[in-house]
């Protein structure tokens, strides 16, 4: 009697371990993750700024890793499709999110139908890199600087034009909280990618473009640089003021980040933020980053969903103090 009811407690032993394996051990037990390929589904189009760091990113990780990495682009609705396709995906910890912060600061304010909720049904994992923005002029404009180009948009109310890459996006956002700060208003023309040509061909006065597109054509002198969204110059353009210097409000940067299915076990999690930081703190990474016009970033998990949470209440003011919407 003895021995059975022994037998049956450690069969009962036995079936609560089976039961309480989380899903990355339930494949193989003895397996520890990654034991297979590992995806990441990236917000932009391939040859576009988030596509290239993912795949310097991947190329690292894989070797940190030892297991396959690949990128499977999911473009479109400012990172709504890919945030929902990883929302909705195994929580096992082999599809990650790539994706640019606005995502989860921005668009749940302006997207009512977005089929998932950021804030459950995805956690963050790590940021990456951060980057500003630079307001860029035609050459033929008449102001060369912020207070120039206040006056100049506060004696012309709403004809001014400017141009993003569309309505709601991080670099219209900006503006916003310029034309706020500044009590103007200027004409905001969304376009489906850059602004950039038809500002250099004079068709447009005015845009924002991230520093990564931005710099090169600043520097060729193609266009007038007239400020520098960050929160100090950038490196790479010290000669020329930033925003803030003016309206002390208007300092923003953008940032991308890596997020997972809210299930993942915090082990990889913990794991996946602590191999990318490392691979963000190498020397020749961090040259790489540098050279695109964008900064390094590292954060612990909680700290960037702390830098989330925060970011997403300002905009949020912002959003709903200028009516941004998109049905």
């Amino acid at each position: 009697m003895a021995l059975q009811r022994r037998a049956i407690i450690v069969r009962a032993a036995a079936a609560c371990a089976a039961a309480t394996l989380q899903p990355w051990q339930s494949a193989s037990a003895q397996q520890p993750w990654p034991s297979r390929t590992i995806k990441f589904v990236n917000m932009a189009p391939p040859g576009t700024a988030p596509d290239t760091y993912n795949r310097i990113y991947s190329e690292r990780l894989a070797k940190a890793l030892n297991a396959p990495v690949i990128i499977e682009n999911r473009p479109g609705v400012a990172g709504n499709i890919a945030s929902d396709v990883v929302a909705k995906a195994a929580p096992d910890g082999y599809t990650f999110l790539y994706t640019v912060s606005s995502s989860f600061t921005v668009n749940p304010w302006i997207y009512h139908k977005l089929g998932f909720d950021p804030e459950k049904d995805l956690r963050p994992v790590t940021p990456l890199l951060s980057q500003g923005a630079f307001i860029v002029a035609n050459n033929a404009v008449p102001f060369k600087t912020v207070k120039e180009l206040v006056d100049y948009a506060t004696a012309h109310p709403g004809q001014l034009s400017y141009g993003t890459n569309g309505v709601g996006s991080f670099l219209h956002l900006i503006m916003e909280l310029f034309n706020q700060s500044a009590n103007v208003k200027m004409l905001h023309v969304p376009y489906k990618g850059t602004a950039l040509v038809d500002v250099v061909s004079g068709q447009l006065p005015l845009c924002v473009e991230p520093s990564a597109t931005a710099i090169p054509m600043i520097a060729s002198g193609k266009v007038r640089a007239i400020a520098y969204s960050g929160g100090r110059r950038h490196a790479q353009l010290p000669n020329v003021p930033t925003i803030a210097e003016t309206y002390p409000a208007v300092a923003v940067v953008g940032w991308h980040g890596i997020w997972a299915p809210a299930g993942v076990p915090n082990e990889v999690v913990q794991r996946l933020n602590a191999e990318v930081t490392r691979i963000t703190q190498a020397a020749d990474v961090q040259k790489l980053i540098a050279e695109t016009g964008s900064e390094p970033m590292s954060a612990s998990v909680d700290a960037m969903a702390n830098m989330v949470r925060q970011e997403k209440r300002t905009w949020g003011a912002l959003v709903k103090a200028r009516n941004i919407t998109i049905e």
